[in-house]
C-alpha cells in the first residue's frame, strides 16, 4: 500500500472514486473538480497501481477573537468498498495531519470514526421544532449577493468564531439550497429544514421566524449565541453537533459542511 499525495495524472480515477461511493451527481461532481482540484492538497492510496482511497485537504481559513488562521479542510474522504476496514482512510487521515503544521477541520460523515482518529467535535448549533404560521413573512425577504451572506456570517460567528468562506464555497452552498434572506439574516433551507440561520439582530430573528414559518419550515438550527435563539427560548434547543478538528485552538468554532 502506497499513501502519497495525488498527481495531475489521477484526475479521472479520483472523479471516478468519488462517483461510485457518494453516487454524486454529476453536475456537482464535473463543478467541484473544475474550481477545487489542488493535487499537492489531495492524499491517495494506491494498491497494485490502482487508486482505492482519497481524500481532499482544501486550503481554508477559520476566524477566532477577530484573527484569521490557516487551516485544511477535508471533504471527498472515499475508499473503494473492497478496500474498507483495513485503516487505509486511518492512514490518510495521518498523512494529512503530519503534512501540515495547521489545525485539520472537517464535517464528519461518521463521527465516531473521526473521533477514534484524533478528531473532537469543535461546537454545536440549537435546533428549534416551529409551527406553521402566516402573515407578512414574503413581503420581509430582500435579495442578496454572496458577499451580504458573508457579511452577516463573519458577524454572527464573531464570537466563538467559524470556518472561513470564500466566493467558491458560497457558490456551492447557494447553488446547494434553498437561500431566505431578510434585512440583517439569511437562512439555508433543505427538506423542510432550515440548517443554518445566522441573524444579526432581534428585529432580523422576528423577521426570519416570520419568513420561515410563512414558509412551512419546520425546524430550525442556529447558534446558541444568537438573536432567533433568545426569541425562541435558548432552554428549548435541542444541541446538534457539528464540525471537528485535530486542534483545541478551534474549541468552540463553528465548522459546517461546505466545500
Amino acid at each position: 500500500m502506497i499513501i502519497e499525495r495525488a498527481k495531475p495524472s489521477d484526475y479521472q480515477e479520483l472523479k471516478q472514486l468519488w462517483l461510485v461511493v457518494f453516487n454524486e451527481e454529476p453536475a456537482f461532481l464535473e463543478h467541484f473538480f473544475a474550481t477545487r482540484i489542488s493535487y499537492q492538497d489531495i492524499f491517495v492510496a494506491r494498491e497494485d497501481d490502482k487508486l482505492v482511497s482519497a481524500l481532499h485537504a482544501l486550503p481554508l481559513y477559520y476566524h477566532k477573537r477577530g484573527e484569521e488562521h490557516p487551516t485544511s479542510y477535508i471533504v471527498g474522504a472515499a475508499t473503494y468498498k473492497e478496500y474498507r476496514r483495513r485503516g487505509i482512510m486511518g492512514k490518510l487521515l495521518e498523512a494529512t495531519r503530519q503534512a501540515y503544521d495547521h489545525p485539520i477541520t472537517l464535517f464528519p460523515a461518521v463521527r465516531p470514526f473521526y473521533e477514534a482518529n484524533g478528531y473532537f467535535t469543535t461546537s454545536s448549533v440549537l435546533s428549534f421544532t416551529l409551527e406553521a404560521g402566516n402573515g407578512r413573512g414574503e413581503s420581509l425577504a430582500v435579495q442578496y449577493t454572496y458577499q451580504d451572506l458573508d457579511r452577516i456570517y463573519r458577524k454572527a460567528t464573531s464570537e466563538e468564531g467559524a470556518l472561513l468562506r470564500d466566493e467558491k464555497a458560497w457558490s456551492f452552498l447557494t447553488d446547494g439550497y434553498e437561500v431566505l434572506s431578510v434585512e440583517g439574516g439569511y437562512a439555508f433551507i433543505s427538506e423542510g429544514k432550515a440548517v443554518e440561520t445566522m441573524v444579526l439582530s432581534s428585529d432580523a430573528a422576528s423577521s426570519m421566524l416570520s419568513l420561515l414559518k410563512e414558509r412551512g419550515i419546520t425546524e430550525v438550527y442556529t447558534l446558541a449565541s444568537s438573536p432567533l435563539a433568545k426569541l425562541l427560548g435558548r432552554e428549548t434547543g435541542v444541541p446538534i453537533p457539528m464540525g471537528m478538528s485535530t486542534s483545541k485552538e478551534l474549541q468552540g468554532v463553528y465548522i459546517a459542511e461546505q466545500y
